[in-house]
């Protein structure tokens, strides 16, 4: 710990547990339970031995994984009571799960509701059976509209996620999801870049059918797409790939793109408390033992010099559609060599960056061209 450690308002809590794992997830995740007490009861462990990195009542609480949904909702009300216990909570907070259409039938949702959470994140992906079947999907169109209009009549915040670039995806397939989606009520849609890095059957099939998948600029007009549905819907973008309606913005997430501490607790989590980032192991074995032994399971941990945080400062605040005061970007700029803050000149005059009184964001050209504006700051 560091004098620049502030109190942190909220925490993540790793859930590894799923009934299958797609072919494109690269998250930690098994399919099998029966270390899911022990793991439990760890978290638990883990929570206590690290309170002091908790300032006050907690305003958030996100359960991602792995699938939450999937474990029984008396081991997640555990958790949540353990911490409302030892930290409070303050009113009306924000307590998400990820959760997945096949795992929540009507007294599924019910308990999960009763254990606390008051917003549910579904994975939907896509409304085609057929895109479904080839990202291995458990559920199918039906399924997963049925479960985001029970959801939203029981969680009070509801989240839906969408994917671009899925095999044989059109902008007609992407255009019905997005509108089907929208129709059940949600009030905050993700929209995830399909990522085939460590998915090697989709790898072969894109050598192999390369038609299936967009080109970059296609994937561009697709995110267009999906924009223009959102904000004819009300839902209005205020990061790179997520929209709301007013007052539905994910608080958790808003904590990681306005650099705010965030203890992880469980398997794999990652940890930040203002200065530091801690990752704890990937293996549950491993876990469940260290933290039995030591009440932590941190592998690793890495600082920022003063210069590179205040690049990734900005760097992650020009994710957000409100910008960054335009002084933290003349101070991100000042710690870059000269080609670079050159470069960064440039982006602004091509028309990626703009300035609104006194702040500074992305266009929505530079929203599309992101990678190149943020890969100046990292």
């Amino acid at each position: 710990m560091t004098d620049e450690v502030r109190g942190a308002r909220g925490a993540y809590l790793h859930v590894p547990y799923c009934a299958h794992r797609c072919t494109y997830c690269s998250f930690t995740a098994v399919t099998e339970r029966e270390s899911e007490g022990g793991y439990f009861q760890a978290l638990l462990r883990e929570v206590e031995a690290r309170a002091a990195e908790v300032e006050g009542p907690l305003e958030t609480l996100y359960l991602g994984g792995g699938t939450p949904s999937y474990v029984a909702p008396s081991l997640l009300r555990s958790v949540v009571e353990r911490l409302a216990a030892r930290h409070g909570f303050v009113p009306d907070p924000e307590i998400t799960a990820e959760a997945n259409p096949d795992d929540l039938d009507e007294a599924r949702l019910v308990a999960l509701r009763a254990s606390g959470v008051n917003r549910l994140s579904i994975g939907v992906q896509s409304t085609s059976d057929g895109e479904l079947a080839l990202l291995e999907r458990r559920h199918d169109s039906s399924s997963a509209i049925d479960a985001l209009r029970r959801g939203a009549r029981l969680f009070p915040r509801l989240s839906g996620d969408l994917m671009i670039g899925v095999p044989g995806q059109t902008r007609e397939s992407l255009r019905r999801s997005t509108e089907e989606l929208l129709g059940t009520g949600v009030g905050h849609v993700s929209v995830y870049l399909l990522e085939m890095e460590k998915a090697p059957r989709l790898v072969a099939l894109a050598k192999e059918r390369p038609e299936l998948f967009p080109d970059d600029e296609e994937t561009a007009d697709r995110w267009l797409l999906v924009d223009s549905l959102c904000a004819s819907a009300g839902l209005a973008r205020y990061e790179v790939s997520n929209w709301a309606r007013p007052g539905e913005e994910s608080r958790h997430n808003l904590k990681y793109w306005r650099r705010e501490p965030v203890p992880g607790y469980g398997v794999s989590a990652h940890s930040f408390d203002g200065a530091v980032r801690r990752a704890s192991s990937g293996s549950i074995p491993e876990y469940v033992r260290r933290v039995g032994e030591e009440g932590t399971a941190f592998v690793s941990e890495s600082s920022l010099s003063p210069d590179e945080a205040v690049r990734e400062e900005a760097m992650l605040g020009l994710r957000l559609a409100e910008g960054i005061p335009a002084e933290l970007l003349k101070r991100a700029a000042a710690t870059l060599p000269a080609s670079d803050r050159e470069r960064l000149g440039d982006a602004a005059a091509a028309g990626l960056l703009e300035r609104a009184r006194e702040r500074v964001r992305l266009t929505t050209k530079g929203v599309l061209l992101s990678n190149e504006v943020f890969a100046l700051l990292l």
